[in-house]
């Protein structure tokens, strides 16, 4: 590695021996001589092989730093832990069951170094094709300079592969109370960039197949997952809710008021299911005639057992007789 560090690029890992060689093999692949690059990666208290598999890596490649956690806290603790110690100008965030293709830095150097004005880039995974082609705003395109306030009011979604200014990074730690909604985290990041470069090329290949990844850990069956949407949608009208206005977003502010009622009523929370009621304008609205029933008649917990029911058929007892 010569010169400074530009690039940091951020692993966090738990009990992904199966696969987290491939993922370094890919940053090692894209190493070449002008490479001023650090790979963090960062074990979150994995109780089979990956920490050994890491550990002998960092012994033979310099530009590995290896952290380890001895208990699980989570990923986005092992984000921040990484973020804190990153020496780069940029972080780039690879999962640990994900890899770049063999061109992803040259990609990514080439297009900062062609357009440096930005505060943020993003690049496609290889999974969300389907949606760039579909989504108005980003169809067809080859690259095109992305504004907060259309993330902001949900015009675009998705995930993309995100190269980040690290001092951004450090000004909006991920809480660590979530283990999932990054997408809550990167508008922050949006805000603060205000402009976004995307450019539609491919320079990470993602694995969303399997039993134990974090993006299946979002369904509302148990009081666990239905707290931390709750914390999220907190966090975000915390965060949001005064530009929400000042932009005039309405329908986005009354969809999140009514999100957020859902999850107070299916907890019992019916104190403040009654103050968020009062915000809402929406009256007409089926969703939000049903929930202003269950919370006069504090029903909720009938109303989460139907939730459960729907959840578990369509997640569990159909996908499962379609996979037959």
């Amino acid at each position: 590695m010569s010169g400074d560090v530009l690039y940091s690029i951020i692993t966090p890992v738990y009990n992904r021996g199966d696969c987290v060689a491939r993922c370094i093999e890919s940053v090692i692949r894209n190493l070449n001589r002008d490479s001023n690059i650090e790979h963090i990666i960062v074990d979150d208290g994995s109780s089979d092989d990956s920490a050994s598999i890491i550990e002998d890596y960092a012994l033979r490649y310099s530009h590995i730093h290896f952290l380890k956690f001895s208990k699980n806290r989570g990923v986005n603790a092992a984000r921040n832990a990484a973020i804190n110690v990153a020496k780069g100008a940029w972080c780039i965030i690879l999962d640990s069951d994900d890899y770049f293709v063999d061109d992803a830095l040259l990609t990514i150097s080439k297009t900062m170094k062609e357009q440096p004005q930005y505060k943020h880039y993003m690049f496609a995974p290889d999974d969300m094709q389907v949606y760039f082609q579909e989504n108005p705003i980003i169809k067809g395109v080859k690259q095109k300079v992305l504004l907060y306030p259309d993330f902001l009011n949900g015009y675009i979604g998705g995930d993309f592969i995100h190269v980040c200014n690290t001092p951004i990074l450090r000004n909006h730690p991920f809480d660590e109370r979530l283990r999932i909604y990054e997408g809550l985290f990167f508008l922050m990041f949006y805000r603060d960039a205000q402009k976004m470069l995307f450019t539609n090329k491919v320079v990470t290949i993602r694995e969303r197949n399997r039993e134990d990844s974090v993006s299946k850990d979002f369904l509302r069956i148990s009081d666990t997952v239905i707290k931390r949407t709750i914390l999220s949608n907190v966090i975000f009208l915390k965060e949001f809710e005064s530009d929400l206005v000042s932009l005039g977003m309405q329908k986005r502010l009354q969809t999140t008021y009514l999100e957020l009622l859902d999850n107070y009523v299916l907890v019992g929370m019916y104190e403040e299911a009654n103050n968020l009621i009062a915000k809402i304008t929406i009256n007409n609205d089926k969703k939000y005639r049903i929930l202003s029933f269950v919370t006069r008649f504090r029903i909720g917990q009938v109303y989460k057992l139907l939730l459960r029911l729907y959840l578990y058929l369509r997640y569990y007892v159909l996908k499962s007789k379609m996979k037959v």
